[in-house]
């Protein structure tokens, strides 16, 4: 009887003699997926190249860079036209960002770009085996693993992110890549774009603001390694890509940083928050380093500290069920509308043509009204945010350690706390998510900036460094590091990454992002 290719797999040396773990694991496949998303202006090019280079010289590692915007060319659905009174080079991002979100809306699917490059992955794997006589498609276990890594420049927004996680788990890693707004500015100025062309793409190209647009801030915030690259710390990119390459495959021994850790503890504190409206967490460390103190956002209690899971009386907003900052904006907005219909000449705006009150109207102000500034004041919330509760338990319990020392928060800080940290003498804040409510840097300018070459003021910088949701998975150590008392040294040529996929599974998860593509009607069946 013909033997199957499963039997043949199995019967192979590779796996003979081995336990079912052994044989399981041998079915991992070595191809690794790489995501980058970067602001506009960023040193993405820089990082790109130098993953590509080391992938190839040191790991022995084909390396496919898929250009999302590539893609957008391929099926445009508009002609490109110059917008009038603005550069050629303008009109010509503008138009990609358009013809991007004119085709996830024509097919109704923001991750239609992703899944056009998972299609190409699927169709490079089939065409490196030899085709069956029937012309069927190749089952699973027909593919064979390739020490090949795929590069998605660049991801825009969560559901290509999400997309490229269901499929590839394991075997994906985003790159999130971040570089000083003065220097992406002076990148786009390079370009030949003017002062307004630029604040213009910077912000449609970080948050537009329509359900197919990009996303890049908030797919940004979901990154694997975060990576600060600038003009002053460019010679250091390549270590820092070793570093990461080495977490990546187990080919080192690698500890995290002082500032890995902290942002860690950081991440940790933020799972004790009850907030209705977001998850903060926050860490102190000495200027040495040394961990100081952590904190969260919650209400706090009598005698001291906050409300804890466990404690007899919770008077959190979890347990009533109200928000009392929107409550009080609300009641704020009702207030203001019934001063303005107090007024006798305002009054009249209110009323329709019978002189009675138009309803629609009123409450289409009182939307307009609660959708202005006012959907920003932070005012009202009853509890102490991260940063505040981590200041008050570290001073505390540290004395003067807080004095030059480092504050760690999962969210950039709001003006309140800005100025708390600046009273507690912190010189750094490191931050991974951005908070646009935040009137820190305008309110405080003499006293704190965003500017990283800065000496005299507190400085509040993007994290740099191994995200806190990976911590765990890269810093704890998954197979033997010594043998006969001597390190094992591994062969960086042939290693695997050290968490993988099993092959079998990739082509039947690719297949289905080609599925969705036929659903969608891009293309045909």
């Amino acid at each position: 009887m013909e033997q199957t290719k499963l039997e043949v797999i199995y019967q192979n040396e590779n796996v003979k003699g081995k336990t079912t773990r052994e044989k399981v694991k041998n079915t991992f496949t070595e191809e690794l997926f790489l995501g980058i998303c970067s602001p506009i202006g960023s040193m993405k090019d820089e990082v790109i190249a130098s993953l590509a280079a080391t992938l190839r010289e040191t790991y022995n590692y084909d390396v496919e860079i898929l250009k999302l915007s590539d893609y957008i060319d391929k099926y445009k659905i508009n002609l490109y036209s110059q917008i009038q009174e603005k550069t050629k080079e303008f009109s010509e991002l503008m138009y990609k960002i358009d013809e991007g979100n004119a085709i996830r809306k024509k097919y109704n699917n923001n991750s239609v770009l992703v899944e056009l490059a998972i299609m190409d992955i699927y169709n490079n794997r089939v065409d490196e085996i030899t085709k069956k006589d029937d012309g069927a498609l190749p089952e699973a276990e027909d593919f064979i693993s390739r020490r090949k890594c795929f590069i998605f420049n660049s991801i825009k927004n969560k559901e290509e992110l999400l997309l490229l996680r269901q499929i590839y788990t394991d075997n994906f890693y985003e790159f999130s890549i971040f570089s000083p707004q003065a220097e992406r500015r002076d990148n786009l100025k390079n370009k030949n774009l003017s002062q307004s062309e630029i604040k213009d793409i910077i912000d449609i190209d970080e948050y537009d603001n329509n359900k197919n647009g990009q996303n890049v801030r908030g797919t940004f915030t979901e990154g694997d390694f975060f990576l600060r690259v600038s003009k002053e710390n460019l010679n250091k990119l390549d270590d820092k890509i070793k570093r990461y390459l080495h977490l990546i495959f187990e080919s080192a021994i690698v500890t995290p940083t002082p500032e890995e850790t902290a942002m860690y503890a950081a991440k940790s504190a933020s799972g004790n928050s009850a907030c209705l409206s977001r998850q903060v967490g926050a860490a102190i460390t000495s200027e040495s380093g040394e961990l100081l103190s952590t904190g969260w956002n919650d209400v706090p209690k009598f005698g001291g500290n906050l409300y804890r899971e466990g404690d007899l009386l919770d008077f959190r907003c979890n347990q009533s069920g109200i928000c009392s900052n929107d409550e009080q904006k609300d009641l704020l907005v009702q207030s203001i509308m019934e001063t303005l219909q107090e007024d006798a000449e305002l009054n009249i705006f209110f009323n329709g043509v019978d002189g009675k009150r138009d309803v629609f109207k009123v409450n289409s102000f009182s939307s307009k009204l609660r959708n202005s500034k006012i959907k920003d004041l932070i005012e009202f919330s009853r509890s102490v945010h991260a940063e505040m509760h981590a200041i008050i338990s570290g001073s505390q319990i540290s004395g003067t350690k807080m004095v030059n020392g480092k504050l760690f928060t999962t969210t950039y800080p709001c003006h309140n706390c800005a100025r708390h940290v600046i009273v507690a003498g912190i010189k750094e804040v490191y931050y991974i998510e951005p908070y646009k409510k935040s009137l820190g840097i305008t309110l405080h300018d003499d006293a704190i900036t965003e500017d990283e070459t800065s000496k005299d003021k507190v400085r509040i910088l993007i994290f740099d460094g191994v995200a806190p949701r990976k911590y765990l998975n890269f810093f704890t150590n998954f197979t033997e590091r010594k043998n006969n008392g001597k390190i094992i040294v591994r062969d960086l040529m042939t290693i695997k990454p050290k968490v993988a996929k099993s092959l079998q599974a990739l082509p039947t998860l690719e297949t289905q992002a080609i599925h969705s593509l036929k659903e969608c009607g891009l293309l045909k069946e």
